[in-house]
């Protein structure tokens, strides 16, 4: 089976990484999204993060009614902080009979040289990257790869720090986040 590994603190899952995951499958790219929840992201301070449990749970309740995306708490037993390189080879080791893929937005293939073991990722799994409203640095040079693909999915004009400032602010976010995902919000008192 060919998995994509879509990693990310997912503080809050919004809509826009459903629609990544959907317009993958839909075009026949990979039979299931894996959304795998970073207990502790090497670029970002735990310390700014929700609870793990929070956010492992507002992903199982975004993606119940699709057996296609699954949620995953794999790497809250790995070693910390977790590096995508560590957990690629850690999923690859326990399943070894599915292809692996990553998915990452165009603004993480900017930076993508500076990930721990960028090198073996690039030539050992196939990544899928989705355009992003982020403005690029023209002179910054993106990474040209046989296994780096560039797809024409739903351009993601919302990130999950825009969704939380607009809680705390009461603003209107249910065209970003599902209502049930809300209401879990909500009722949690979360990012207020």
């Amino acid at each position: 089976m060919k998995i994509g590994l879509y990693f990310g603190t997912f503080d809050p899952i919004h809509l826009g990484h459903i629609s990544i995951a959907n317009f993958l499958i839909n075009n026949k790219l990979l039979n299931e999204v894996w959304f795998i929840v970073t207990p502790q992201n090497p670029e970002k301070n735990i310390s700014d993060l929700t609870d793990f449990t929070h956010r492992f749970e507002i992903v199982k309740i975004q993606i119940k009614d699709n057996n296609n995306l699954k949620a995953s708490d794999i790497e809250l037993n790995l070693e910390k902080p977790n590096y995508t390189i560590n957990s690629l080879k850690h999923i690859s080791n326990k399943f070894p009979n599915d292809i692996f893929s990553i998915i990452i937005g165009e603004d993480n293939l900017i930076n993508f040289k500076n990930w721990k073991g960028y090198k073996e990722i690039l030539n050992c799994y196939k990544i899928y990257v989705y355009p992003r409203t982020t403005k690029t640095n023209k002179s910054v040079s993106i990474i040209k790869h046989s296994n780096i693909q560039i797809i024409k999915a739903p351009l993601v004009e919302i990130n999950s720090t825009n969704i939380r400032q607009l809680i705390k602010e009461r603003g209107d976010v249910i065209k970003f986040i599902s209502n049930n995902v809300y209401k879990y919000i909500t009722k949690h008192n979360l990012y207020i």
